[in-house]
């Protein structure tokens, strides 16, 4: 009966652990115009380059890249959306460092 109960408890905590990261994605923009930008509880970041398009979700594998094209970063109450830009990624333990090249 003991073992039930702790089980129980496990997953109870887990439960709760799952609801409270659910936005723990967290995005650092840095360019030469503007500094670093952090944002906090990402829900996920669309990509839309000229030769691909990409959907970064938390827990997602790494990746990196370039990017031609816009970027929407979906926070719990907000949507930012950088457009035109010319920069490189990289994603990696759920952040997202994405460095802009000024033109």
């Amino acid at each position: 009966m003991e073992k039930v109960e702790k089980k129980n408890q496990l997953n109870n905590s887990n439960n709760s652990k799952l609801t409270e990261d659910q936005g723990s994605i967290i995005v650092k923009v840095l360019s030469m115009k503007n500094g670093l930008v952090e944002y906090d509880d990402v829900q996920f970041i669309r990509i839309l380059s000229k030769k691909y398009n990409l959907i970064i979700l938390k827990d997602y594998l790494p990746v990196i890249g370039e990017i031609r094209g816009d970027i929407e970063i979906e926070r719990l109450k907000e949507t930012i959306k950088l457009q035109n830009i010319v920069g490189y990624y990289i994603h990696k333990h759920n952040q997202f460092n994405l460095f802009l090249r000024d033109e």
